[in-house]
């Protein structure tokens, strides 16, 4: 047994009435000049909170881009940095956070984050940025939220193709944390956890989208699953939809959900012990088996070329991979990568003989 335990995670409010806890929170972290962050799904929310802080509101920004490109986030940054702001709050995915981020490791300010989907995003201290269709990641504690406050009802209205792909996405960061080096114990029980909750909340949505219970279940999970991201090393699939994401501007949850099954895949053989137990959380011969059956079961995304990737790009993907520092447990292998990103882009069931 070898591992290193050095976990750090936001301070997290969790509860029906999350959202009366705001105006504390910015106290206590000091905040008197906020720019308030959110994306098109969550302005009904922003301007909820924007009446409440009322004049600490100095700066607003009502939409995000998909991979935080620079182009974009730049002005944003600069009139940040001219008004003085002092914190961040972002409302809202995967994109309001990733600019809720930039915010901070730019500006040097603290972010106060309010998920409405299952990314899990922020409760990690990963950044990510997007520049000249490169995708560019990092780790900077400055980017990670004091403070994370759940309000589950706020992710009842999220479409069902969102919240599939969403948690889809989540899962995919506890499967990568599990075959991460030196993973510490306690990490690995709450990836464990988070794959168990995730896939029973999936299930239940897919089956009664009503089901509010359900929702609450996939939040808890994809908090779950993000700290395990945010505690740990990410792997090949990791890589590959950061550079998938870059160049080709995929659809972040739904290109995660199409890859993994054949990222585990790739992995199986290498970090078999790690993988049998996702495989028997999800009632599976393989991980990687049981990650599609439930991707396609839930009605989550499961080939690449439903997004509009094409086949022809896979060599020039692979290629830019291939350059970039892997940590996994099955080193970098050409022929196999293309023949991963071949079935992740026709989405046929990662079976023994396929491989």
């Amino acid at each position: 047994m070898e591992f290193i335990h050095d976990t750090r995670t936001p301070r997290v409010i969790f509860a029906d009435n999350a959202l009366s806890h705001l105006k504390d929170e910015v106290t206590k972290i000091g905040g008197s000049k906020v720019v308030l962050v959110c994306d098109e799904s969550a302005r009904s929310v922003a301007e909820t909170i924007a009446e409440e802080l009322n004049n600490l509101i100095r700066q607003k920004v009502d939409h995000v881009v998909m991979h935080v490109p620079d182009d974009f986030t730049e002005p944003i940054i600069a009139l940040a940095k001219n008004l003085g702001i002092d914190i961040v709050i972002a409302v809202g995915g995967g994109s309001a956070t990733g600019l809720g981020k930039i915010l901070a490791l730019e500006c040097r300010i603290p972010l106060l984050a309010i998920p409405t989907t299952y990314a899990g995003s922020e409760m990690t201290p990963i950044w990510g940025r997007t520049k000249n269709n490169i995708k560019l990641t990092g780790t900077d504690h400055s980017v990670l939220p004091k403070v994370v406050l759940y309000q589950p009802n706020l992710t009842y209205t999220l479409p069902q193709s969102i919240s599939v792909n969403s948690g889809m996405n989540a899962i995919a960061h506890a499967v990568e944390s599990l075959y991460s080096p030196k993973l510490s114990p306690l990490v690995e029980l709450a990836a464990l956890e988070g794959i168990s909750v995730m896939a029973s909340g999936l299930r239940k949505l897919a089956q009664n989208f009503e089901d509010q219970s359900a929702r609450e279940e996939l939040f808890y999970g994809s908090m779950l699953c993000g700290f395990t991201l945010g505690n740990s090393k990410m792997g090949i699939h990791h890589k590959i939809c950061h550079t998938l994401g870059g160049m080709f501007n995929l659809p972040h949850a739904p290109m995660h959900s199409a890859v993994l099954p054949y990222a585990v895949k790739y992995n199986e053989k290498f970090a078999q012990s790690q993988l049998a137990k996702v495989a028997n959380i999800l009632g599976s011969e393989t991980a990687s088996q049981g990650l599609w059956d439930l991707s396609t079961e839930i009605g989550a995304e499961y080939a690449l070329k439903n997004l509009q990737f094409s086949e022809a790009d896979i060599e020039n993907a692979t290629q830019v991979i291939s350059s970039q520092v892997l940590v996994n447990p099955r080193p970098f292998e050409h022929d196999f990568v293309v023949k991963l990103l071949k079935a992740a882009n026709n989405g046929t069931r990662p079976d023994d003989e396929s491989w």
